[in-house]
């Protein structure tokens, strides 16, 4: 497993030009949602838009965003380093270790995921400050949520990466799929401005919980509460259950592909 650790780490290394130029369109990003969302009464009664930050917001956008840059970052690495691994004809040497396959996809991308997600980050929040104050809780209680995002995120990426295993080639599943947990989690709009739909849908989701309470404690400086959204026991539950329902359809999916033959034919 250490070896595993290792060789996510020098993957994430071996990549660090490919983060430098995608970092721009986080921050890029970020800004732009901060200077529109929320303003579109102001802009169909107007016309015009007021390029102000409101301090406070941005806070809320950022721990949005911090959660989801992981989600996200992990998901894709996952996807794209186990491709490479296939076609490369390097993925059968995970099943000599006396571990389980599972363990060997999990835990070097987890590493390498949190050190390229706290310095994508870490750059945001640095050039966010630039245009506007970001007053935060540094608090001790936000390991609880940050440490279940890790969790639930595993989750989703044994998913993929049972996916990837047998029909290899689905990065725009991976980018739709993104899209809808960002979408539906809250992590850019509120609850209160979706859809009732589209909040009922999030609830299922871990990345919802778990930034509710990132931002309940980050932000509003409150303790995490045992029940409803962002509490201890729907973060619990929903970081739990994804975690085991990846388990469950990488294990699936990854006998259909030792059944076929195909693990590491592309």
């Amino acid at each position: 497993m250490g070896n595993e650790i290792v060789k996510g780490l020098r993957h994430g290394w071996g990549e660090r030009l490919q983060i430098l130029i995608e970092l721009p369109l986080f921050i890029i990003f970020l800004l732009l949602i901060g200077f529109t969302a929320g303003k579109a009464t102001t802009i169909a009664a107007t016309g015009k838009l007021e390029w102000t930050l409101n301090s406070r917001h941005m806070a809320w956008l950022l721990l949005g965003f911090v959660a989801f840059t992981y989600t996200y970052l992990h998901v894709q690495k996952m996807f794209w380093r186990l491709l490479t691994e296939i076609q490369s004809g390097t993925l059968e040497q995970t099943y000599l270790s006396p571990l389980p396959s599972w363990v060997h996809v999990v835990a070097g991308r987890i590493v390498a995921a949190i050190a390229e997600s706290a310095f994508v980050v870490a750059a945001m929040y640095a050039v966010t400050s630039l245009f506007v104050p970001i007053d935060l809780h540094w608090r001790l209680d936000a390991l609880l949520p940050l440490t279940l995002l890790i969790v639930g995120a595993a989750g989703l990426a044994m998913a993929i990466a049972g996916l990837t295993l047998v029909w290899k080639r689905i990065p725009l599943l991976n980018d739709v799929a993104l899209m809808v947990v960002m979408f539906l989690s809250g992590a850019i709009l509120p609850a209160t401005e979706m859809p009732g739909w589209a909040d009922a849908a999030g609830q299922p989701l871990f990345l919802t919980h778990t930034m509710t309470a990132l931002r309940t404690v980050m932000l509003d400086g409150a303790r995490i509460p045992a029940g409803g959204p962002g509490g201890l026991i729907w973060m619990l539950t929903t970081a739990a259950a994804w975690f085991v329902a990846g388990l469950v359809l990488f294990r699936i999916c990854e006998q259909i592909a030792r059944h076929r033959g195909c693990l590491s034919h592309y």
